[in-house]
């Protein structure tokens, strides 16, 4: 071992308390990068086929990469890695703050966890030492709260902690970092309340290890320099992810009224320059971060005076706001408040909430079921009732919904599967993709479900007239790329708002470690990560892994909008599967073929899945 990995990995056994240190596989770490990768390899390699997510035995996983802590740009952030308890697939929630740079300054490259304590505890790791405390006083607390608890009694440690509905097992709650930032997707805050474990406290003091010091130094320099000198930066800078929302909804594809429309007449009174008008009061950034997008608000006037957060981001406001009909910034802001600190994820949240909505107005789901909320579109105060009761899974509704749209589709039945925005389980994100066809295959083929990180494809196919966003043409070998390319930029694991080239990813990383990667091996790797978890994923569902998207984008068009009377169509839809399917060198039922197992080095993992390879 070299640089960039601190070498050593804790496990943590939180049933027994028995803790043990492991070196980091440093082949692996060459093959699999570290974060996503090294976590999916870890994951594959430990978990049982078949654990229950919210058993003892899955396994949590808090991992770093060979940039995290390190002078690199936005090189603050870490990814939580298990079984997902909303899916039932792999799952890594990213997260940006302090807390990954704190704990590879502690020594620590991996914390993985099994087990499930008796008690509530939190784990208090300073440096090479370990220790359960008890979390009885803490255990009903939210976030924020939590946070600043555990700052008061223990120092300027950096934290993970989880709110009610991560006690509850909420299905798409989060674990918070650092007070203010969010591994929101795929429901890990409830595999960490399954443990019983209300939080992680960290603080470290060691140097992170280089292999070439000065040059390393000299590279970051010139990757901050050209992330200074990027057009884009100020506008990111001043308003953060928000900007988003106008050209989105200008564009037609900003979800309304749980995806029934894309395009919100309301839309400037919650798009970024509202929001700097109304609710922001300053910036803020996370560790090592020169871009510092954050929006840190509160609340002016009305109902929610004196209320403040970090945020609302864009998929917050396109799914907590236009999605659910609300046409204010300062209840947008409120709502996200709420599921800041009760814990839980906004994009699957929004979606829960704009199911629920229809299927209200539709009489699939009850007042009675809804305690008397009588929710609607745009009605703020009955949302965040409803929101309070499904952190804390009270009574019918609040118990149905708490498992996210499908289960809860599941359930009620009634036609409710029409208009059931999911795919694989997982909400998606804040792109409708009738008006950004390539959004469609990315959605359906991402490795945790319904997601836009893993192939954000809109200002390619708007703005690139070597694509067509009305058409399949080009868009699998375009979703492949990124994908691939995402794979091993999330296990350096750098923050996708920083424009930096794959030259400059691949130097950096053998300048900290001393590999000697090419930008080839580079995106291989990507491709390896990207197909060992499809692997899992096919293990986990026993084959039957299927790629598809809601009916509702195949039947349901706009009618209003610049995507008015658009629809995505099944047959192109499902050429373009096939064509991705081919591109990747996987059979006609998407799953790898031996030869490119070999090609990518994971044979024994083809065995070990289950599957016909």
């Amino acid at each position: 071992m070299s640089g960039g990995y601190t070498g050593k990995m804790l496990n943590i056994n939180v049933t027994t308390r028995h803790v043990t240190v492991e070196e980091t596989d440093m082949e692996s770490a060459r093959e699999f990068i570290g974060a996503k990768g090294l976590g999916a390899k870890i994951l594959f390699d430990r978990l049982p086929m078949g654990t229950n997510p919210l058993a003892p035995e899955n396994i949590l996983m808090f991992t770093t990469g060979p940039l995290t802590g390190t002078s690199t740009q936005t090189s603050g952030r870490g990814t939580v890695v298990t079984k997902s308890p909303q899916t039932g697939l792999y799952v890594d929630s990213h997260f940006g703050g302090i807390f990954a740079a704190e704990m590879k300054k502690a020594g620590w490259d991996v914390i993985l966890l099994t087990g499930r304590s008796n008690t509530p505890v939190y784990l208090l790791i300073k440096d090479d030492t370990v220790a359960f405390k008890d979390a009885s006083a803490l255990w009903g607390k939210e976030c924020l709260a939590t946070h600043h608890w555990l700052q008061k009694t223990e120092g300027r440690v950096k934290t993970a902690v989880i709110g009610p509905a991560g006690e509850h097992r909420v299905a798409f709650s989060a674990i918070t970092i650092d007070g203010h930032r969010h591994a929101g997707r795929g429901g890990t805050g409830a595999v960490m309340g399954s443990k019983n474990l209300k939080a992680i406290v960290v603080t470290g003091t060691k140097k992170i290890p280089i292999h070439d010091p000065e040059r390393f130094r000299l590279k970051t320099k010139e990757v901050l320099q050209k992330i200074q000198e990027n057009g884009f930066i100020p506008l990111r800078r001043k308003y953060g992810t928000p900007f988003w929302v106008k050209p989105v909804n200008d564009w037609g594809l900003l979800p309304t009224r749980n995806y029934q429309e894309g395009y919100f007449e309301q839309g400037d009174a919650i798009n970024a320059e509202a929001m700097q008008e109304k609710i922001v009061d300053g910036s803020g950034a996370c560790y090592n971060c020169v871009i510092a997008c954050w929006n840190q608000s509160s609340i002016k006037s009305g109902p929610y005076k004196n209320v403040s957060l970090v945020g609302p981001e864009y998929e917050t406001i396109a799914l907590m706001g236009s999605n659910l009909g609300v046409g204010k910034i300062e209840d947008i802001a409120y709502l996200n408040e709420r599921c800041n600190e009760l814990g839980m994820d906004t994009i699957s949240l929004g979606g829960v909430l704009g199911f629920a909505i229809e299927a209200y107005e539709k009489g699939a789901i009850t007042n009675a079921d809804l305690g008397g909320h009588a929710i609607g579109w745009g009605k703020t105060k009955e949302l965040a009732e409803l929101i309070d009761d499904i952190a804390y899974r009270r009574g019918a509704a609040g118990g149905l919904l708490a498992e996210g749209v499908r289960a809860a589709s599941s359930r009620l039945q009634k036609g409710s599967e029409q208009y059931a925005v999911q795919v694989k389980g997982l909400e998606i994100p804040g792109y409708d993709p009738r008006g950004a066809f390539g959004m469609g295959l990315a959605y359906a083929t991402s490795d945790r479900g319904g997601c836009h990180q893993r192939a954000w494809t809109v200002t390619a196919e708007i703005n690139n007239p070597n694509f067509h966003r009305f058409s399949f043409e080009k868009k699998a070998h375009l979703v492949k790329k990124v994908q691939d390319e995402r794979s091993a930029f999330f296990s350096l694991v750098l923050c996708d708002f920083a424009p930096i080239s794959e030259t400059d990813c691949v130097s950096m990383w053998n300048l900290a470690s001393g590999f000697d990667h090419t930008v080839e091996s580079y995106l291989l790797a990507g491709e390896r990560i990207w197909n060992l978890i499809r692997l899992f994923n096919l293990r986990e569902t026993q084959g039957s892994l299927v790629d598809t998207l809601p009916p509702r984008f195949y039947k349901d068009p706009f009618t209003k909008g610049p995507v008015n009377g658009i629809l995505i169509p099944k047959e192109g839809f499902q050429r373009s599967v096939e064509e991705y399917y081919s591109l990747r060198g996987w059979d006609r039922s998407g799953i790898p073929t031996a030869a490119k197992l070999k090609e990518l080095r994971l044979s024994a993992y083809g065995k070990a899945s289950g599957v016909p390879v």
